[in-house]
């Protein structure tokens, strides 16, 4: 039984001694709670040990690669695939979900490995980019296969690391990002599976494909800000689902934030052209998006959000120094007439709150 239910379990218990909630609704309600595996802090370690362990056991056998006959070779790469494989669908079927999940990752580490080992022990030469989305394919195959959040991921990194590969490759510039269909089937995983983890993996190999997908082209400054508002737009979204059925939702507002105003960031600067916007229009603009998703990120409670505007804010004024230069008179009068609105609407807001109170 998970902390958050046995927790849940004896605020029952006194809220039914209580009167405040009936006897016979508190069973129900246990049930309706999903009994997820306890991570705790000799989960993750051992977790980091199995991995660790497969990358030992990987590293000793390419160390020996060279003296080592071709079919034995063959022969050891199966047999490792084989046994974490194994391994995982023994301990998935004796309901160890975090055993299952580790022995997966592995599983799918080995796999990636054996494609280009396999390639060396019979002289087949390959392309660096189909082995990468080969290794994509098989660790998504086994995260679906056995339920596994760190085989999907490990599937949306190798993605990830294909694109990169060829970012800059002929013919591709009309082509989405590999990455972005398998974060997609990640996405998937994450609302069925209730993922935490796969929210973060999700959002952020989404704005990575985004991101990688206008560099293939010719970068533009007016596509940055268009990727700026969806992914504000998105986030507007998570924000106003992440009270309803799936909390996680406000892992997706947070990130969203962060692409929201990284994608501006890179939007005032020129691109093959002019930027989008002047560039002291711009930092202010930033610096005030900055200011404004700070107040957002404490009014909702929110770390993610509020470092984002915390980093937009240094950024903004970074901009600002290097584009002022030595003229520290300027710089002075910007940053004096920000703390003159920022203080403003802060009275303003406080003496709201209050009214309201």
């Amino acid at each position: 039984m998970s902390r958050y239910k046995r927790r849940l379990e004896r605020d029952l218990d006194r809220w039914v001694a209580d009167g405040l909630v009936p006897a016979a609704s508190k069973s129900l309600i246990l049930e309706r709670v999903t009994d997820q595996p306890r991570f705790d802090a000799a989960t993750a370690l051992a977790i980091i040990g199995v991995v660790f362990l497969g990358a030992a056991i990987i590293a000793f056998t390419a160390a020996n690669w060279d003296g080592i006959p071709r079919i034995v070779r063959f022969l050891l790469l199966l047999s490792a695939f084989a046994a974490a494989a194994g391994g995982a669908a023994y301990a998935l079927h004796s309901k160890r979900i975090l055993t299952s999940d580790a022995l997966l990752t592995l599983a799918a580490a080995i796999f990636a490995a054996s494609i280009g080992l396999t390639g060396q022990v019979f002289d087949i030469a390959g392309d660096p980019r189909a082995a990468l989305i080969g290794a994509a394919v098989g660790a998504t195959a086994l995260g679906l296969a056995g339920r596994s959040i760190g085989a999907v991921t490990a599937g949306i990194v190798f993605a990830g690391l294909s694109d990169v590969t060829d970012t800059f490759g002929a013919g591709l510039d009309a082509i989405p990002p590999t990455v972005l269909l398998f974060a997609a089937i990640g996405a998937v995983c994450a609302v069925r599976w209730r993922s935490a983890v796969l929210y973060h993996v999700v959002s952020i190999g989404g704005l990575a494909g985004l991101l990688l997908w206008i560099l293939r082209a010719e970068p533009s400054a007016a596509w940055f800000m268009v990727l700026a508002m969806i992914a504000g737009i998105v986030a507007a979204a998570a924000r106003a689902g992440k009270e309803g059925k799936d909390p996680n939702l406000s892992i997706v507002y947070g990130w969203m934030v962060w692409g929201a105003l990284f994608f501006f960031m890179l939007g005032g600067f020129g691109w093959s052209g002019e930027a989008a916007l002047p560039g002291l229009l711009h930092r202010i603009i930033w610096l005030g998006a900055g200011a404004g998703v700070i107040a957002l990120g404490r009014h909702d409670g929110h770390a993610l959000v509020t470092a984002g505007g915390v980093l937009a804010v240094f950024g903004a004024m970074a901009a600002l120094l290097m584009d002022l230069g030595l003229d520290l008179i300027s710089a002075s009068l910007v940053f004096g007439v920000g703390s003159l609105i920022a203080l403003g609407v802060g009275l303003w807001l406080r003496r709201r709150a209050r009214a309201s109170t």
